[in-house]
């Protein structure tokens, strides 16, 4: 399952990158262990809106790291958008990854081999609501005799 990084840094999903860098910044300042005694991580904390009992700072290092550049946060976005669906969303089908067809066209279903790698297994329609899980068994990288 996919972290919410917007939840994690405590921004908006629509902030601009300045904002959550001023963000990401005044949190590694809240958790840095040799920075702040724990009074001043107390109102630092609650001035930032975050719970310390919910963040480290290894998951604020890697919100930071998935959403800095555009591409990869268009791709976390991407990922987070269909973990949504398929936790709130109806699926109308389920296919099979072999019997799916390379198209450049619109109004399709697309999803990345590093989606599915990540365990994203549903899709929607590039121009409808409609909704897909993808089945699928992952390559064996041996070679059998």
């Amino acid at each position: 399952m996919l972290k919410d990084y917007y939840a994690i840094l405590g921004v908006a999903e629509g902030a601009p990158v300045a904002e959550i860098k001023q963000q990401y910044q005044r949190l590694l300042l809240i958790h840095h262990p040799d920075k702040q005694q724990q009074q001043q991580n107390q109102f630092l904390q609650a001035s930032a809106g975050v719970s310390s009992s919910t963040v480290t700072l290894q998951e604020i290092k890697e919100a930071w790291e998935n959403l800095r550049l555009p591409e990869q946060r268009a791709f976390y976005d991407s990922s987070l958008k269909a973990m949504r669906l398929r936790a709130n969303g109806q699926v109308n089908e389920d296919i099979d990854l072999d019997d799916m067809e390379f198209d450049e066209g619109n109004g399709e279903f697309v999803i990345s081999v590093k989606e599915l790698e990540l365990g994203v297994d549903t899709v929607t329609c590039s121009t409808c609501s409609l909704i897909v899980r993808i089945h699928y068994e992952a390559a064996d990288d041996s070679e059998e005799d």
